[in-house]
């Protein structure tokens, strides 16, 4: 089953390099914009489902493509970004200069939570967790999933050989051609990082690494 997983169209804090995450934020202005180029390069005929993350800024960039496609637009939980608890909202610049120890621990160690938030364990688990339910059945074509680009950053141990590197653009995909192992979890076969949605619609774009 491919998934193409879609980093949503930029936000007000995105612009700002603040930390977002289960803040619900619209998309802004250049958001909306980068949703509506995405989804017109969509082609219909050619996609099985479109699902996206409950929060606002996920729904709002699955909107336009659903439409494109027409297919119904579905949410599902367990795509939500990391709960970063206190750390959400806060300038990046600053919070790097003020807690480097923290930040350091937040991008590297897995069984870390900020103040009131959730490990990346835990956050990679529930993400990966949704993406094998999608996996689960076969549907006839490539599944479009609008998510974030810190759980997806959480999916990079599940691609081999995929290197550390930028966090995915704002309306540019990881596509992984997975399947549901006999334990549940979730096997990646092939994997892309970073490219155009509708690259992914036929076969899969040159490797970029």
């Amino acid at each position: 089953m491919r998934l193409v997983l879609l980093r949503h169209g930029q936000t007000d804090l995105n612009a700002r390099n603040r930390f977002q995450a289960q803040a619900d934020i619209p998309l802004n202005a250049e958001g909306r914009r980068q949703a509506q180029e995405m989804a017109e390069r969509l082609t219909p005929g050619r996609w099985a489902a479109v699902h996206s993350s409950p929060l606002a800024r996920a729904v709002d960039t699955a909107r336009p493509a659903a439409d494109r496609l027409r297919l119904p637009q579905q949410t599902l939980d367990g795509l939500r970004e990391r709960h970063l608890g206190e750390v959400d909202g806060l300038d990046r610049a600053r919070y790097a200069a003020e807690h480097p120890d923290e930040l350091r621990r937040l991008l590297t160690d897995p069984g870390y939570a900020p103040p009131g938030g959730e490990t990346g364990t835990d956050a990679r688990r529930r993400f990966v967790a949704a993406l094998a339910q999608l996996a689960g059945a076969d549907r006839g074509g490539p599944i479009l999933v609008m998510t974030h680009g810190g759980v997806l950053n959480l999916l990079r141990p599940y691609l081999p050989g995929c290197p550390d590197g930028p966090m995915v653009g704002n309306c540019r995909a990881v596509v992984v051609d997975a399947v549901r192992a006999p334990d549940g979890d979730l096997r990646v076969e092939q994997w892309r990082w970073d490219v155009a949605p509708h690259a992914c619609q036929d076969g899969l774009p040159p490797h970029p690494c």
